[in-house]
């Protein structure tokens, strides 16, 4: 867990240093105030990249050249990072120079819930199975090197239609797709039986609401135990005219759903986050280390009860909470064991104080 955060330059953050609690940590403010910001640098640190902006020059403060955050958590684990106006990034893991933003999520499993949460819902399948991936990342440790390889043989069958024309071209390919992805689907099916367990049983804790998430693979439909080679060797003429490969393991998605009826279609904005948050919440329980959960504006869409039901779950299970209100902090009154102790921060235009 993160003890201590230092932020200079990062939006309108000029300079914060903050001592943070093993568990609970409420920041408190009006829109605008660097509530969201600080939760960027966490995630920052924990994978290299922002959540918010693929672009650097957003995120580097007006008349500043660089940004820097670093972090200290338990047993001397340290972070840092500093990415600079000319687009170079500069990541150290314990003193030491750090180039893969793998061994940094593994290192500090972070799980955000920011309002494009909906878009688990409202994008396509690539959302989605975005979620799945995370899982799978850090409870098969296989699984990203094993996706890395799928996604380079998909990457040469793609470029293959654009100039080949016969399939005797593409068998070979398509039979080592095949097996790359039998193998992802394999990990991914054996994670999935779990995950609807374990989201089943966090549903029920946290409302009444009730639905259920299916998998699909990425072909083979209507379940007919067709092989993705045959099934790729079908559609040849189709992936030829479109110039890209329209099955696979690239193409799996999950379906959230009520009684057959798809979850944008059926549940409101309020019930949709409550399943949401529910759905990445469970996936926590596989994990070996206590994640570190970013949450941001966390009342928005929630009635109280589904605050308080959210608040009693989250005492219950390994992790430290970062959460940001626009509620003032003595109008918090949720249920929070007094043996968890809570800290509370204030956000006002870019300075970030304790209580």
């Amino acid at each position: 867990m993160i003890n201590v955060l230092k932020i200079h330059h990062l939006r309108n953050i000029s300079s914060a240093c903050l001592d943070l609690g093993p568990h609970f940590n409420f920041i408190h403010g009006i829109n605008g105030s660097g509530k969201t910001t600080l939760l960027e640098a966490l995630y920052m640190l924990s994978c290299g990249r922002s959540f918010r902006t693929r672009e650097t020059a957003p995120l580097i403060q007006e008349g500043a050249t660089q940004l820097t955050l670093f972090a200290q958590g338990e047993h001397g684990f340290q972070v840092s990072i500093q990415k600079n106006s000319h687009g170079q990034t500069l990541i150290k893991q314990d003193n030491r120079p750090c180039s893969s933003t793998s061994a940094l999520a593994y290192a500090l499993p972070t799980s955000i819930f920011y309002a494009d949460i909906f878009e688990i819902i409202d994008a396509g399948a690539a959302i989605r199975r975005s979620v799945l991936d995370w899982g799978l990342f850090h409870v098969k440790h296989e699984y990203l090197s094993l996706i890395k390889t799928y996604k380079r043989v998909l990457k040469q069958r793609n470029m293959l239609l654009k100039h080949e024309r016969s399939y005797s071209q593409f068998y070979p390919w398509d039979l080592q797709l095949e097996d790359l992805a039998e193998k992802l689907h394999q990990l991914r099916l054996e994670y999935y039986e779990h995950w609807q367990q374990e989201f089943t049983t966090t549903l029920s804790q946290l409302t009444h609401l009730q639905c259920s998430l299916q998998y699909f693979k990425g072909w083979d439909k209507k379940k007919q135990n067709i092989p993705l080679q045959r099934a790729l060797q079908e559609h040849f003429e189709s992936d030829l005219k479109k110039q890209y490969t329209q099955l696979g393991a690239h193409q799996a998605d999950l379906i959230i759903e009520h009684a057959s009826h798809k979850a944008k279609q059926y549940f409101s904005r309020g019930q949709q986050k409550i399943i949401l948050m529910a759905l990445k919440l469970s996936q926590t329980r596989f994990l070996e280390k206590p994640c570190l959960f970013l949450l941001d504006d966390f009342s928005a869409e929630l009635d109280n009860t589904h605050q308080n039901h959210l608040i009693k779950y989250l005492q219950n299970i390994r992790g430290q909470f970062i959460i940001t209100s626009t509620i003032p902090h003595d109008e918090i009154k949720y249920p929070i064991d007094n043996a968890l102790a809570s800290q509370h921060f204030i956000a006002h235009e870019g300075q970030i104080r304790p209580v």
